[in-house]
């Protein structure tokens, strides 16, 4: 007899016995079929539960995958809705720029009133840049420990960017704010974006001298109001007068910025430039809306502040550097010979 027969044989005894002979399982009689037929319920309940299961993963995936194309279109038309809506904004704001920067005439024919608010306006500018310089060093400087313990960076950059935010809000809506009010609000919100960038970006914000910003604003102040310092630059085009008086106001700007740096700085030789040429833009599209009786004060300074701001932290981005960080760092060992 072969083993495959052999083995067959075996096969159907066995089946035969646990088939036809009852077992005690708990005192009671239980046939090996009944087990068998308990046993295939409960592996097919398994593979059913596994099938289930299988098959709600792969609709919530198909859901997901629908969602996250659902939401690209959706943004998609948002974008698309919000660039018809800026494209002729941009234009516009682009044309009065470009049109108000072809003014020309010297800045000695405008109305004696006009002037005097233009000078007003920035001579105010100037004392905010002085808020946000000494709230930039009170900030790297002075509260690191106190700013440490009531902010983590998260709160911060949200903070930089509610306050601006309300602040406009304020200046654009409430019709009934006096000068006072305003210049309160603004020279506030000046300090505590200085106290918050300097904490948040610390001593790189520094290295490139806050300090002077205040300087171009007052040069030209200065330079327009004839009562004050006399000078033949308010007689010229304007193109001559931005050229003087900016090259001046860099020159300074540079000086006094070696005082507290101790060295000639390239930096804020650039950063002083673009904050020349950023002045020279605002005060061309300032003449303008005051030609057009549309000239807001607060919101004037409130554009040159966050323009300046914008340019301090882009340069802060390219040229920054901590001198304490540097400090800290560890000499490195000298190399074994």
């Amino acid at each position: 007899m072969s083993f495959k027969l052999r083995r067959k044989i075996d096969r159907q005894i066995l089946c035969t016995i646990f088939t036809d002979i009852p077992h005690q399982v708990g005192g009671l009689p239980i046939s090996f079929s009944a087990v068998y037929s308990a046993m295939s319920e409960i592996a097919e309940r398994y593979i059913e539960q596994i099938q289930t299961t299988a098959e709600t993963l792969r609709r919530r995936i198909v859901a997901y995958y629908d969602g996250v194309f659902f939401l690209g279109n959706k943004i998609a038309t948002a974008a698309d809705r919000a660039r018809d809506v800026a494209e002729p904004v941009a234009y516009d704001v682009k044309d009065y720029v470009v049109n108000a920067s072809n003014q020309t005439e010297p800045v000695s024919q405008m109305e004696k009133d006009t002037k005097n608010n233009i000078v007003e306006l920035y001579l105010g500018v100037s004392v905010l840049m002085l808020g946000v310089s000494s709230g930039e060093l009170a900030g790297a400087f002075v509260f690191p420990c106190l700013l440490e313990r009531i902010f983590d960076p998260f709160m911060e950059v949200l903070t930089l960017i509610l306050v601006p935010t309300y602040v406009y809000l304020n200046i654009r809506k409430n019709a009934a704010m006096d000068d006072t009010e305003r210049r309160t609000c603004l020279f506030g919100f000046c300090l505590t974006t200085g106290i918050l960038l300097g904490h948040l970006m610390g001593g790189a914000l520094t290295s490139i001298a806050p300090s002077v910003f205040f300087i171009p604003p007052l040069m030209l102040s200065l330079l327009m109001d004839n009562e004050l310092i006399r000078s033949p630059l308010a007689e010229m085009d304007r193109s001559t007068f931005f050229a003087i008086g900016g090259a001046v106001s860099s020159f300074l700007c540079t000086m006094f910025a070696m005082l507290p740096v101790g060295y000639f700085s390239v930096a804020i030789f650039l950063l002083s430039f673009f904050h020349v040429a950023f002045l020279t833009i605002h005060f061309q599209v300032i003449t303008q809306c005051a030609k057009e009786k549309i000239m807001m004060v607060g919101e004037s300074q409130f554009s040159y502040i966050m323009g300046i701001l914008l340019i301090q932290l882009l340069m802060t981005a390219v040229f920054g550097s901590d001198p304490n960080n540097a400090k800290q760092q560890p000499a490195r060992p000298p190399p074994h010979k």
